[in-house]
């Protein structure tokens, strides 16, 4: 508690930008995980799509957002953050709105893709922003803290999506337009996006960090790319894909599973919340118990656990199984995922953090369209809405790959913590 006293002590003593910068963050979660979370229901109940159409289209704009990713990460580092996140901001509010009032298929898929760029383009700006309004001594704590907020805005979601879809079963008319319960959460996204563009407009660059010596995204990419050690964080951080694949399946798998298992009722997003709440108590104790181990043990520790997670409802189909599966979810995401965000921001070079945090999101673009088809087939073999349901032989399938990851980590940290000579004399 001294620890964490002290960290928190001197990061409020930093600029006020890293607290609106926050307060950003924690919106910017309210509206991107009750979208998600809901989506592919959405797609399912009010415009009809079959299980594997709906994973589909929520696969495929998931993929779209972790492609567009690794070029925002080099646009925000050519134009600077406070530009890359107006531009962000300005997209997500747009595409959020079109999604709570879309009356048609083709509308809702405007709305879609026109929050891609925002959505893609807020992940690592806002990484590299942390990294940038904090110290050298501030920064493990730093990004704790935005991991804390993460997961606040997260935990909102599960009451926000559980009372509208009991207040608001029906749906309610509002602007003339008939909105189901999920468009109603939808619209409470785009009601945030809105605070949050003008959240945007108070801050100020980085001292020092208006923008990368070129402008020119491509001649970033090339600068980012010609390093030997960056090609060695690359197999790091994609190793992880396998460890990401659990949250997505968490998002897209489970709460139909849940549904189609519990009943109609469950309020699987209530469930869900504990994630996030366990987070926001676990991820800064986690941080200050590990601060002075490197990161990568922590990583693979934290990923193991993650990856037994998923074994708890391959065992047993209760309730309890899936309380088991959330909470050694958590506690491993506690460890491994604060500290990847710290990795990654202090191994960049000076004004490249929004490219390499761009390029870390690699997992989640190879996770995000392996689990958007995959969960739908599974679903629809293994858990169909109708006929025989073998649920713990499909979380079997799915724990097998998730478990590949750490194992993979475990035999190849040799090489994946070594360090090219070249650079380590430079």
């Amino acid at each position: 508690m001294s620890t964490l006293s002290q960290d928190l002590r001197a990061l409020l003593a930093g600029p006020r930008d890293l607290w609106i910068l926050y307060a950003v963050k924690l919106l910017e979660s309210v509206a991107y995980f009750t979208v998600y979370t809901l989506l592919a229901i959405f797609l399912s109940t009010d415009l009809g799509y079959s299980d594997t159409e709906a994973g589909s289209i929520t696969g495929t704009w998931l993929t779209a957002i972790s492609l567009v990713v690794f070029g925002a990460g080099f646009v925000a580092d050519g134009i600077g953050i406070r530009r890359a996140l107006l531009i962000a901001a300005v997209s997500a509010a747009a595409g959020r709105g079109l999604l709570a009032l879309a009356d048609s298929r083709e509308a809702v898929f405007v709305g879609l893709i026109a929050s891609i760029w925002g959505i893609a383009s807020m992940k690592p700006t806002m990484n590299a922003a942390v990294r940038a309004y904090t110290t050298p001594a501030t920064v493990a704590f730093g990004f704790s803290l935005y991991y804390v907020v993460m997961n606040l805005g997260a935990v909102t979601q599960g009451p926000l999506i559980t009372g509208f879809r009991k207040w608001f079963a029906g749906g309610a008319t509002l602007f003339g337009h008939d909105l189901s319960s999920s468009q109603l959460v939808f619209l409470v996204g785009f009601g945030v996006s809105l605070v949050n563009l003008a959240l945007v407009s108070l801050l100020r660059d980085p001292a020092g960090r208006p923008g990368g010596a070129t402008s020119n995204p491509l001649a970033i990419a090339k600068d980012v790319m010609r390093v030997r050690s960056f090609w060695i964080f690359m197999a790091f951080v994609a190793l992880l894909t396998f460890v990401r694949l659990i949250f997505q399946h968490a998002h897209l798998t489970w709460p139909k599973y849940t549904i189609r298992e519990f009943g109609e009722s469950f309020p699987f997003a209530t469930y869900w919340s504990i994630n996030p709440a366990l987070i926001i108590v676990l991820a800064p104790i986690a941080t200050a118990l590990t601060r002075r181990l490197p990161p990568y043990p922590v990583i693979v520790f934290g990923a193991f656990l993650s990856a037994l997670s998923v074994f708890a409802l391959a065992f047993s189909t209760t309730v309890a199984a899936s309380l088991v599966f959330i909470v050694v979810l958590s506690i491993g995401e506690a460890l491994w995922s604060p500290r990847l965000y710290e990795y990654t921001a202090t191994i960049a070079p000076r004004g490249r953090e929004s490219s390499y945090m761009g390029m870390s999101e690699i997992p989640l673009f190879l996770a995000k369209p392996v689990v958007g088809f995959l969960s739908g087939s599974l679903l629809q073999r293994y858990c169909p809405e109708s006929g025989p349901i073998d649920s713990q032989r499909m979380w079997w399938i799915i724990g097998l790959m998730t478990i590949a990851a750490p194992v993979a980590m475990l035999f190849l940290r040799g090489v994946l913590t070594a360090r090219p000579a070249e650079e380590a004399a430079a």
